[in-house]
């Protein structure tokens, strides 16, 4: 294809520009932060290519790919453009016929423009820039302020519809597991979604997409579990398998009726545009308490652990670069004009107990986090924490033990 297009003269434009060298990362004046111009351009305007091997008279002259330093061209993305535009593809071609070699940087429409090139311009005597480039035909141009206030209006825009969208997504898979619910029981949800949406490249994830990725979570979760969460209840859907929904996989079991058992109700939602869902039945059936639900602590600290490798799991799947935001919240079968009040069960000596000297709340507000894009054990620990204490101090304790 690209020798064909150079055979025809194919013009720069907007989504098209034709490199001769590969990009030139010496700290220099108007040079070393070419590269990230061009991408962050392309990624303002509606995405593009960035063709290395093809001369400004479009001829094609071929790179060296073994001196191409993918590392260090992300890197030049991630230092010289904010936001970091996620989803750029380095794709380099080798001439089948041992002729001469290229590289394609495939840069994706971004939805969390305006994105911002931060170097150095000759032009402008060697001074700091923060510019907004865009791209015109085959011009970069920088955008004026109305440009980028309206730019900021459109991401604002995309990120109240997302949000829109996870809260959309939480109240569904509520209804759905209260609607299975077997008599007065509590359900934690938690539902998160992603902060950028899936880049357009990014297919939709199939069956054993799906299947890898909740299997991928339980060993996240598995690091992650510590001495409040001695249990994974992963283990109940995923030897059930899962099944296609509306734009999304669903493992559960309590939804199909011939895999229905008495154990405790699990439900975990994997969407096409990367939202997450876990529901998991956290009241104790170990104490009668009248009109008031029991709510396992330690259960509920398991499920949130695991919904957070979940939602790591599947990130890395569709959007690694993206962070995500978590909500998580607890939901009853009881109608509203009832409010039963929610009371805490904790773990002492191997035996529950009612944790003593707590409120009983009839509601708990729902806790919130965001997880970076960037990960490690230690932050996935931290985002389990927060909303655990999130819902947990709204019953006065600190941790699920008595």
């Amino acid at each position: 294809m690209v020798v064909d297009a150079v055979t025809d003269k194919l013009a720069e434009s907007d989504d098209l520009d034709w490199k001769g060298e590969l990009p030139n990362f010496v700290r220099k004046p108007g040079l070393w932060n070419e590269f990230a111009k061009d991408v962050a351009a392309m990624a303002n305007t509606r995405g593009g290519l960035l063709i290395y091997g093809v001369s400004d008279e479009i001829e094609l002259v071929g790179v060296d790919l073994s001196v191409v330093d993918e590392k260090q061209m992300r890197q030049a993305m991630r230092n010289a453009v904010q936001p970091y535009v996620s989803g750029v593809e380095l794709v380099p071609l080798h001439a089948p016929d041992g002729g001469l070699d290229v590289l394609v940087v495939d840069i994706p429409p971004s939805e969390s423009a305006p994105h911002f090139q931060y170097g150095w311009e000759q032009k402008d005597k060697d001074r700091v820039t923060f510019n907004a480039p865009y791209r015109v035909k085959d011009d970069t141009f920088y955008m004026a302020e109305h440009q980028v206030a309206r730019a900021y209006q459109d991401r604002f825009a995309r990120q109240d519809s997302a949000g829109a969208l996870l809260s959309a997504h939480l109240a569904h898979a509520t209804d759905t597991v209260l609607d299975q619910s077997r008599g007065r029981s509590a359900w934690l949800v938690v539902g998160a979604c992603l902060a950028r949406p899936v880049p357009r490249l990014v297919p939709h994830p199939t069956q054993t997409d799906a299947q890898d990725s909740l299997f991928r979570a339980r060993k996240i979760a598995g690091r992650l579990h510590d001495e409040y969460s001695p249990a994974s209840v992963m283990s109940r859907v995923l030897n059930s398998g899962t099944h296609v929904g509306l734009r999304r996989w669903v493992a559960s079991n309590l939804l199909v009726p011939d895999q229905r058992t008495s154990a405790r109700g699990v439900m975990a939602e994997l969407h096409h545009d990367g939202s997450t869902i876990l529901c998991v039945e956290v009241s104790s059936d170990a104490h009668q308490l009248g009109d008031r639900i029991p709510v396992d602590t330690w259960l509920l600290n398991a499920a949130i652990t695991d919904a957070v490798g979940i939602v790591e799991a599947f990130r890395l799947s569709r959007a690694p670069d993206t962070s995500v935001d978590i909500t998580a919240t607890v939901a009853v079968t009881a109608a509203d004009s009832e409010r039963p009040a929610l009371v805490p069960i904790g773990y002492q000596w191997g035996r529950s107990a009612v944790i003593e000297d707590c409120r009983h709340p009839a509601r708990l507000l729902p806790a919130s986090t965001e997880l970076g894009p960037v990960a490690d054990d230690e932050i996935l620990r931290a985002c389990v924490a927060e909303l655990r204490s999130g819902l947990l101090n709204q019953f006065g304790v600190t941790v699920s033990l008595a």
